[in-house]
């Protein structure tokens, strides 16, 4: 039976006062939008009204949509603050369209922005069929404790490092050694022996400020995932730290990301040199590894180098003094 007027009057009186207070305003929303207003935003308060009723069946329910929307709501205040003129001139809508059942278009518009001034997401991760709820970086190194890679596959410097400091197939009789150095040139007995399982990491900070010791150190940090930036230490058996998204954790890693080109350029002028003498490369390498320290010729050069600068630097000081000199006294 319908209820009547009356009877629904105290239905309401007998619910708490939140309640009531949530009809009556209710009442006055209806009642102030007429039969006009804006009929496509009801729609979709409808819609979304129904589709949070068929999604909280049960209490478990309720809390996973809940905790769903504040993922949302976290990404657009992300987008709002980080990127606000694209925010404000974006048309992307705040649902999931066509294939994609995890982020809304406007997520999405989101992730492209900070993919493309940022840093590199993963961009193997189907973003379409699973939700991060942190921050899926792709990393700029090799894989090379899971990952099966011949000496071949990678740049120069590489090829050396790999092959002679992680791998330490550094035997006459090893076919990758021999190979790769047969590969620039080089002889084994060309070389020294390489004396130590590990460099002088005490003695190479020391002198971190050497651009050569400083080149070397980006070698050897980039080739045993040690560098402490998430970009190149990452791999499958070493998770890196999990980033929530956060305006913090986004610039940090923008940060981090931006400190990968100082040892691409490291490895770029090891490649050069190696292109121009492979040999005293390979030498000076395995060296550094041994001591610390560069060659003693590459020190006395330098000292040379030196000497003759500050020479030079004397000349030019005597030759622009067009003082007259004055005559000694005598006596």
């Amino acid at each position: 039976m319908a209820q009547t007027g009356n009877g629904r009057a105290k239905s309401v009186s007998k619910l708490p006062s939140i309640a009531r207070q949530l009809i009556e305003k209710n009442r006055q929303r209806r009642a102030g939008e007429g039969n006009g207003g804006n009929f496509r935003g009801r729609l979709n308060k409808t819609v979304s009204y129904l589709q949070w009723k068929a999604a909280c069946a049960s209490l478990s329910d309720a809390i996973g949509y809940i905790h769903s929307e504040l993922e949302h709501e976290q990404l657009y205040g992300l987008y709002r603050k980080i990127f606000p003129k694209e925010w404000k001139a974006s048309r992307a809508s705040f649902h999931r369209t066509g294939y994609n059942d995890c982020h809304t278009e406007r997520e999405i518009e989101f992730i492209e922005l900070v993919n493309e001034h940022y840093f590199p997401l993963c961009s193997w991760l189907d973003w379409s069929d699973f939700r991060f709820d942190h921050i899926p970086i792709e990393s700029v190194n090799y894989d090379l404790c899971c990952d099966e890679f011949e000496w071949q596959h990678f740049r120069p410097c590489l090829q050396f490092a790999i092959t002679a400091f992680l791998w330490r197939d550094t035997d006459a009789l090893d076919e990758n050694w021999t190979d790769m150095l047969a590969s620039f040139d080089v002889r084994f007995e060309d070389l020294p022996q390489i004396e130590r399982a590990t460099p002088h990491f005490s003695v190479l900070e020391c002198g971190r400020d050497n651009q050569k010791i400083q080149r070397f150190l980006h070698l050897i940090e980039f080739i045993f995932h040690d560098s402490g930036n998430p970009f190149i230490d990452t791999t499958y058996c070493q998770p890196l730290d999990l980033y929530e998204w956060s305006l913090e954790n986004l610039e940090k890693l923008k940060t981090d990301y931006s400190g990968v080109k100082d040892y691409f350029a490291s490895m770029d002028s090891l490649d050069e040199d190696i292109a121009r003498d492979a040999r005293s490369t390979f030498k000076e390498l395995i060296t550094i590894w041994n001591t610390g320290r560069l060659p003693a010729k590459e020190k006395q050069k330098k000292a040379a180098d030196k000497t003759e600068y500050e020479r030079g630097l004397l000349i030019n000081i005597l030759a622009d003094d067009d003082r007259p000199f004055e005559a000694a006294l005598s006596f």
